[in-house]
């Protein structure tokens, strides 16, 4: 008896941290790690390294974090909105305000910098799932 099976992607979602080295960085790399689907190609600690990093990986996720200077959250964001406008980018933000800029920038995704791991994660699957079932249509 053959069954339909949903189709699925196995290849996880190369995915690029922006974040200044320290506490946050680690643990974003910690959580997104331990998130099936996502595979941590590269960190940067800086938007100027980021966009290269970009230009060469071609990673499917951004997951910028707001430890560095919102101009230069802004910047990275448009710039990678025009050079690659596929690239999901998700940015932990530390204010609702925050985060309303943010998406209004072009951000795919915000969370608030004291969301729970759980959330967290579930916010990086519900980027990777979008993006498997985009892709498969």
């Amino acid at each position: 008896m053959m069954t339909k099976s949903t189709p699925t992607t196995d290849a996880p979602v190369p995915t690029v941290i922006v974040s200044r080295p320290g506490i946050m960085q680690q643990s974003l790399r910690a959580s997104m790690v331990a998130c099936r689907g996502i595979n941590v190609v590269a960190t940067s600690g800086d938007g100027l390294t980021a966009l290269r990093q970009v230009a060469k990986l071609r990673p499917e996720l951004l997951v910028i974090d707001s430890n560095l200077l919102d101009e230069e959250v802004e910047a990275l964001i448009a710039s990678v909105k025009v050079e690659q406008p596929t690239i999901d980018c998700l940015v932990v933000v530390r204010s609702s305000r925050q985060e309303t800029r943010m998406l209004a920038l072009g951000a795919d995704a915000a969370v608030l910098r004291d969301v729970s791991p759980q959330q967290f994660q579930t916010e990086l699957a519900r980027l990777v799932s979008r993006r498997s079932s985009t892709d498969l249509k």
